[in-house]
């Protein structure tokens, strides 16, 4: 699991997820999850929160997907 201060270019992040091999998870305020890989209303939820100081938590079911979102991370700190 890792966490996300902001998500400045939601379209390239929800490309990282689609193209992810294994399922995304958001982990909500209330400590379920949701997958944002397949449900749109997931999405939608992500779209409308603040991260806040806490972040935003994501869990990855494959951790060959973790490169990809770290390098998001990284471009998304440079911009």
């Amino acid at each position: 699991m890792f966490k996300i201060m902001s998500i400045p270019n939601a379209d390239k992040f929800f490309s990282v997820v689609e193209h992810s091999k294994g399922n995304v998870f958001l982990r909500l305020p209330d400590n379920s999850q949701c997958d944002l890989k397949r449900d749109r209303t997931a999405r939608q939820l992500l779209q409308t929160m603040r991260p806040g100081r806490e972040g935003l938590c994501i869990a990855l079911s494959d951790p060959q997907d973790f490169p990809e979102f770290f390098r998001f991370m990284m471009e998304a700190d440079d911009a």
